[in-house]
């Protein structure tokens, strides 16, 4: 069963709406999460599931980093990010290829 949540201890389900006035939350009872919807979403109103078991504060630093708004600053993230594991791969494939020739510089 899901469940709207219209109120909660610390006021996460109004605060949120600071962040985006068609965001909700529901809890689904049967996965035991909680879920962010948005209503103005044409086809379905699912945007993210939290990582967290309880609503705090982390909670809307989660759903503000991950909101469509900041969609440039999720980009540049994802870029640096790639960018960085490309760099560390480029990395230990140059190390495997240098422990490699001096096996074979030894051996000759």
């Amino acid at each position: 069963m899901k469940i709207k949540i219209e109120h909660d201890v610390y006021e996460i389900a109004k605060r949120i709406k600071y962040i985006d006035k068609y965001y909700y939350i529901i809890y689904d009872t049967s996965k035991h999460i909680f879920e962010i919807h948005n209503s103005s979403q044409r086809d379905t109103t699912y945007c993210l599931t939290l990582p967290y078991n309880t609503l705090d504060e982390r909670t809307l630093q989660y759903v503000y980093e991950s909101s469509s708004a900041n969609i440039e600053t999720i980009i540049e993230k994802i870029e640096n990010n790639n960018e960085l594991r490309e760099n560390a791969d480029k990395r230990s494939v140059l190390s495997q290829f240098n422990d490699t020739l001096e096996d074979e510089i030894k051996r000759s």
